[in-house]
């Protein structure tokens, strides 16, 4: 009898012990997440009129198209970044060629112009917009 009754109280030690010891496990807080707003991009970009246009009113056009496609690179700049690649060539401690490229590899949809000024020298200054919606945002994880 003292026997069952030893074998009794050591179970329900050993019960309130590991009912003690158990260890509720910890979730981790999440980060808030920040909203993601829209945001809106605005550069400008540069012609010159060539010289090799037919006339004035061609001259003005490629100007013109010269000046939107300078505003577009920059506003892919500024979205995208850019990649600059370098290669200097050196011989007896002098730089004998130094190469530095630049590149943008994406595309752009949906920018629009908001400004067009013309210069007296024939050169034309183009502004440009462009709204990064939630779907921008869904590119860089």
């Amino acid at each position: 009898m003292y026997r069952k009754a030893a074998l009794f109280s050591m179970a329900v030690f050993l019960i309130v012990f590991l009912t003690g010891c158990y260890v509720v496990p910890v979730q981790p807080t999440p980060e808030p997440i920040a909203e993601w707003v829209p945001v809106k991009l605005i550069a400008k970009g540069g012609g010159a009129p060539p010289a090799r246009a037919v006339n004035q009113a061609q001259a003005r056009l490629m100007t013109e198209r010269a000046a939107k496609v300078d505003a577009m690179r920059n506003l892919l700049e500024e979205a995208y970044g850019v990649t600059i690649r370098s290669n200097t060539t050196v011989r007896d401690f002098i730089t004998e060629n130094d190469t530095i490229r630049a590149r943008v590899n994406a595309y752009i949809r949906g920018a629009r112009v908001i400004d067009t000024r013309y210069l007296d020298d024939g050169s034309v200054e183009v502004e440009m917009e462009i709204t990064l919606g939630y779907n921008f945002r869904r590119i860089f994880p």
